[in-house]
């Protein structure tokens, strides 16, 4: 799998290295251009063939421009026209980018050195501590400068090798909103349970402060730019609850089982409020991103019924609401209801042990 590091470029950038990174992102997004103009006039190519009909022409016009980059403005451009022609419209690449094989650059120390303008240029980097192992480890792929903000940022994307891990487990993890994740094994056993009271409360709070600035800003400068801090908030959030399930998952040698939640969205009224409540498919996506990482298989099933179901005898108590203690009809089972989903998750992909069974 690959990873993609982005780092900011720090402060220290002379002059001259920025003037030579502002003329190559414009020299690069020209070049584009001029390929996607080249293919249209010859047909709509979207194949490497194209460089034969303006490859000598665009070397001459784009001098500042390393041979292999403009050949990387070429796949650019064929991406772009392949995705534009199912679409029957006339693309226009107006990115602020640049890219990179790996070949064409080094990496040393805290800094990266590229061929900008005909020649070699030093970008310093900040390059957090979490990023240091991938760049010593792990063979580096293509680099990309950016521009985002007013200024520069370089991602390096590199190739990770999973490590083989024997599964001899399963866990289920139920999301909620009472309970914002319950995880459990097939055996019965909670492993992790987090409130979403007070995330969602702090969400919200969050996003009522984002709306009071937004409208001061509107009400005294139009051009006025505001922080999303409530979403990045969200992200932080899931980022850890994915850390914390993966760290399971480790410690058990377990396979992850999550809910197949694009199956049912948009079914119901409450559904569509409990999305709008918290991005659960991005921390899907974290922990799906996070186990692939380590190693960790990860199984989606459809969730219908899971916290319906009991998880001792089989039994589907449709007549459930809100209740947040589940109590079986038929066997008398009492017990919380997202950890009997999270059970009931499990036991999708894995049966219950023998003693349990109906």
């Amino acid at each position: 799998m690959k990873k993609s590091l982005v780092m900011k470029v720090r402060e220290s950038l002379t002059t001259h290295a920025q003037m030579k990174i502002e003329q190559s992102l414009v020299d690069f997004r020209n070049a584009v251009n001029d390929w996607i103009r080249i293919s249209i006039n010859n047909g709509w190519i979207t194949t490497r063939t194209l460089q034969k009909f303006g490859y000598k022409q665009l070397r001459e016009k784009y001098s500042n421009l390393y041979s292999a980059v403009l050949l990387e403005a070429m796949d650019v451009a064929i991406g772009i026209l392949k995705s534009a022609k199912s679409k029957g419209i006339v693309p226009e690449f107006d990115a602020d980018v640049i890219c990179f094989k790996n070949q064409h650059y080094k990496l040393h120390s805290s800094r990266v050195i590229v061929p900008l303008c005909g020649e070699k240029t030093y970008i310093p980097l900040y390059i957090p501590k979490k990023f240091r192992k991938y760049l010593a480890n792990y063979k580096l792929g293509r680099l990309t400068i950016f521009k985002r903000d007013d200024w520069y940022y370089i991602s390096i994307s590199v190739k990770i090798e999973p490590p083989e891990r024997k599964v001899t487990n399963v866990i289920g993890v139920d999301l909620g909103v009472y309970n914002f994740v319950v995880v459990a094994d097939a055996k019965g056993r909670e492993l992790l349970r987090i409130s979403g009271k007070d995330i969602i409360e702090r969400k919200k709070l969050l996003e009522y402060k984002y709306s009071v600035k937004q409208q001061r800003a509107r009400r005294y400068s139009k051009n006025r730019v505001i922080g999303h801090k409530y979403k990045n908030y969200s992200k932080y959030v899931n980022h850890c609850i994915a850390k914390k399930v993966v760290e399971i998952a480790k410690k058990y040698n377990a396979m992850v089982v999550l809910e197949n939640l694009k199956r049912i969205r948009g079914k119901s009224k409450s559904l569509r409020r409990l999305f709008r409540k918290w991005p659960y498919f991005d921390l899907i996506q974290k922990i799906e991103y996070k186990a692939k990482e380590n190693g960790i298989p990860v199984v989606k099933i459809n969730p219908r019924n899971t916290s319906k179901t009991c998880s001792r005898c089989g039994y589907v108590d449709r007549k459930l609401k809100n209740e947040r203690i589940f109590v079986c009809p038929k066997c008398g089972l009492r017990i919380d209801r997202d950890l009997n989903g999270a059970i009931n998750i499990a036991r999708k992909v894995v049966p219950p042990p023998p003693y349990l069974r109906a």
